[in-house]
């Protein structure tokens, strides 16, 4: 990913924060004899320095699972159109987005032990329900047995994380907190707080 100095992100804590307010991502894997990239959408948790995550046993991005092959997931975080409009000099500007976005990549892996898939399962529906939550537990006896045998956990040792923040910081504060103002009119709060406060993962 294209991230000029102006707009990357350095501080290791600031991009995994990214990931852990922003689970649902994009599990993007190097496919053989060169297809396409393999492309999964799916929830995933950040533990460790380890993404987990499960797929249905049927997508056959769970083939690629076997620490091999080399795979990016995508987190996307606050993001809106900024009209040239909202600049104090529109006639010389252009529309643009302003967006964080957080990459973590490994080389996935099958997670075959029970133990671990559980957690997997339980921990995904806590970062969702809450601890008063639904739990895989709250489920009857053998249920979850049977849909767990439908799906392929995994786990991917994350190399190399990687942050971007495109949030006007190539304009004045006194422009930046213009455009916050207007997203925030716009409904886009938390895009609209990070570029007050210039803290992406918080």
């Amino acid at each position: 990913m294209f991230i000029p100095d102006m707009f990357k992100l350095s501080d290791p804590e600031e991009i995994r924060g990214i990931v852990e307010r922003n689970g649902f991502g994009y599990l993007i894997t190097n496919a053989e004899d060169g297809a396409f990239p393999m492309i999964t959408a799916v929830p995933m948790l950040l533990s460790d320095g380890v993404l987990y995550g499960h797929v249905a046993r049927p997508n056959p991005h769970a083939r690629l699972f076997d620490g091999t092959h080399a795979t990016r997931a995508l987190f996307s975080g606050p993001h809106a159109y900024i009209s040239p409009t909202w600049y104090p000099n529109p006639e010389a500007s252009v529309p643009t987005w302003n967006y964080i976005v957080a990459i973590a990549e490994g080389r996935p892996e099958t997670v075959a032990d029970s133990e671990t898939v559980d957690w997997i399962l339980s921990e995904t529906a806590r970062q969702y329900e809450g601890p008063e939550g639904w739990s895989p537990a709250a489920t009857k006896p053998g249920f979850m047995e049977g849909m767990k045998r439908g799906i392929v956990a995994f786990r991917m040792p994350v190399d190399q994380m990687l942050g971007k923040a495109k949030l006007s910081q190539n304009k004045p504060v006194e422009v930046r907190t213009a455009v916050a103002d207007r997203l925030t009119e716009a409904g886009e709060e938390a895009l609209a707080d990070v570029m007050r406060d210039g803290t992406a993962g918080a």
